[in-house]
């Protein structure tokens, strides 16, 4: 790491990318970065709070259409930027503010042009919110722009910095549970829209499948019999995309069954069994469970904590990304970011692949590629 300070710019500021933490206390204080506990302790979800809390960042442009929401950023986080310039139109912020970092925190549909455009303007590194895009024609001409200028990309699946998640990811690799048979993973709830929310949970079941898919079932919530494509409003209202129930086979043998139901609890699990025992993960919650058999056939069960977080807990989530996206390109692109493109583009290939199958009445389908 260097002493530079990186300048980033947002694109996009609906609460993701500039709420402000519910904290006691003067807002000044959360702007100063002089917290106490709990709330060093505290998991902060939203981009601007947690580069407020890295010392190698300086936010130097935000951007949005709305001038509402300009106001907003600027009343909540112009004390902690003051010298941040607004814009309306990201293009030029990207010719005047020489960002090292853009985040895109747009509609999910609008995220492509964005990503394409920082690649190809200079920009070191992008993180974008999840999902990747909601095209594979997005999806693929985002990745084709970021590798061929060598810029890292990060997508916004915020589990993908969560410690517990590689604890498990090392633990299968490790031959705990065998090989992996059958991933069991439910969303509900509301907002359990398969392109927004849901692309949470299928991050889940893409990132310890560990492999490609390359298979899907998939069956829509009803009413959405015309949707051949993505045709939502970027991820704004509940009732303008489909929840769904599907099946994913991946290039491993390994096959899942997803189902995301908005009249359902609002709880979300994973369970990955293999051939030697499984793995339940409370993604709400931050808790897994170990489940093996002992020699007699007993089941041994016992709750999986990541090791080393002490005192250290923001360095989760977007703080940990940001950090990752930084030494990415420090290095030189080497490597590849825990949530990654690649990652995302998965999520984007298991969707187009259910709304494929569901046109084929709900016919086995090879994901879109």
């Amino acid at each position: 790491m260097t002493d530079k300070k990186y300048r980033v710019g947002i694109i996009g500021l609906r609460g993701i990318t500039s709420g402000v933490p519910d904290v006691p206390g003067p807002r000044a204080a959360w702007q100063g970065r002089k917290l106490g506990p709990p709330f060093d302790r505290e998991i902060i979800i939203g981009h601007a709070a947690c580069l407020a809390l890295m010392d190698n960042v300086e936010l130097v442009g935000y951007c949005d259409i709305m001038p509402d929401l300009l106001d907003d950023f600027e009343k909540n986080w112009g004390g902690t930027w003051p010298n941040a310039k607004r814009y309306t139109d990201y293009k030029q912020m990207l010719a005047e503010a020489d960002l090292d970092i853009l985040t895109v925190g747009t509609g999910d549909n609008r995220h492509a042009d964005m990503v394409v455009d920082a690649a190809n303007a200079g920009v070191k590194a992008v993180m974008c919110e999840k999902p990747l895009a909601t095209t594979m024609e997005d999806a693929n001409r985002m990745i084709k722009a970021c590798e061929d200028n060598g810029v890292p990309l990060s997508i916004g699946h915020t589990r993908a910095w969560d410690p517990i998640y590689h604890k498990i990811l090392d633990m299968i690799r490790e031959g705990e549970i065998g090989q992996i048979r059958s991933i069991v993973a439910s969303m509900g709830g509301p907002r359990a829209m398969m392109f927004r929310n849901g692309t949470h949970v299928l991050h889940a079941v893409v990132f310890f499948a560990d492999s490609e898919p390359t298979h899907t079932i998939g069956l829509l919530e009803e009413g959405f019999d015309h949707w051949d494509e993505y045709r939502g409003d970027g991820g704004k209202k509940p009732e303008s995309e489909p929840a769904v129930s599907g099946i994913i086979k991946f290039a491993n043998g390994a096959r899942a069954y997803f189902d995301c139901t908005k009249e359902a609890s609002g709880t979300s699990l994973v369970t990955i069994a293999g051939t030697k025992g499984k793995f339940t993960i409370g993604l709400n919650d931050g808790w897994a469970k170990l489940e093996t058999e002992d020699d007699e056939g007993d089941t041994i069960s016992r709750i999986i904590k990541p090791m080393g977080i002490v005192s250290t807990y923001q360095s989760m989530g977007y703080v940990a990304a940001y950090e990752e996206l930084i030494a990415l390109a420090e290095g030189g692109n080497k490597g590849e970011s825990v949530g990654s493109g690649r990652q995302g583009r998965h999520v984007v290939q298991v969707m187009n692949g259910f709304l494929k199958s569901h046109q084929a009445g709900s016919a086995l389908v090879e994901v879109p590629q």
